[in-house]
């Protein structure tokens, strides 16, 4: 091989981008999240010559990229909310959508002194996201998975943050301590096992079906949770769902049922669809 320098290292795998029929722009974001090299670095050292070591790591996670790996798995970070998060094949990748629903969660818990949680949190970006805006409320993040808790905890570390974290399925941690709070929040698995065809490969090959999928058409851990907010949630306590964008109508109707005094509301996201289901609840 003979030496690149880095301008011909990133000429070359634009191309090879290209040629896959990929966008080119995971070019340049690598020599950002693998070396350090930003836009500014790279015009000013472009014609450096690039260590054997690290052409071999950038063509490495290239590869993986044109074979369509997702590009955070590639690099073991994702952006949210202005923040840079540790993700593994463990969690999901936190998407955009979700940031509104952070946003919704900090414009109407305003109040101090409140015990929150997040059920199902993942990479913990949600409740560690809150616990970082927040200094006087408590925040509990819980997941059934100890992979995903682990990078719960190392991106904890990394915002400094001292949520407390749980582990076990839905609403088990908190019975088993018989711990009650006045915010649920979540962002549970809400694609059915029907919809697997309608599903991108790079989500189907790469992300957890832990994490994806639930039964009853995607709206099986909803229901369960809302069945059993009496045993966690203090009265007049808000809950705040992400949801898939046709559970809207079919989940308020659940939720009317079980508890007639609640009055859902549904927020639209950033395109226009069904993203958010909130409600005070009262019994």
């Amino acid at each position: 091989m003979h030496p690149y320098s880095y301008r011909e290292m990133i000429k070359e795998a634009k191309a090879s981008l290209s040629v896959s029929g990929g966008e080119t722009r995971p070019a340049m974001l690598l020599l950002e999240d693998l070396f350090g090299m930003g836009t500014v670095d790279f015009l000013m050292d472009g014609d450096r010559e690039v260590p054997p070591s690290d052409y071999e790591r950038y063509s490495e996670a290239l590869g993986r990229i044109i074979d369509g790996e997702p590009y955070q798995y590639v690099v073991g970070s994702a952006w949210f909310y202005g923040e840079k998060f540790k993700v593994s094949k463990e969690t999901l990748i936190p998407r955009n959508e979700t940031e509104e629903l952070v946003e919704l969660v900090l414009a109407l818990e305003q109040d101090d002194g409140r015990k929150v949680v997040d059920i199902g949190c993942g990479t913990g970006v949600i409740g560690l996201t809150l616990a970082a805006a927040w200094h006087d409320n408590e925040v509990i993040l819980t997941d059934v998975s100890g992979a995903a808790l682990e990078i719960t905890r190392e991106n904890a570390r990394t915002l400094g943050v001292t949520p407390k974290i749980m582990q076990g399925s839905l609403f088990e941690p908190l019975m088993a301590e018989s711990m009650k709070v006045d915010c649920v929040i979540s962002n549970p698995p809400y694609i059915g096992y029907n919809e697997v065809d309608d599903m991108g490969d790079s989500v189907i090959n790469h992300e957890p079906a832990l994490a994806l999928f639930a039964e009853d058409g995607g709206l099986g851990l909803y229901k369960s949770m809302i069945d059993q907010l009496e045993d966690v949630l203090h009265p007049g306590g808000m809950v705040y769902f992400e949801i898939g964008w046709r559970q809207a109508g079919i989940l308020s109707d659940h939720v009317t049922a079980r508890w007639p005094k609640v009055e859902p509301r549904v927020k639209k996201d950033m395109n226009g669809n069904d993203r958010i289901l909130y409600f005070r609840w009262e019994v």
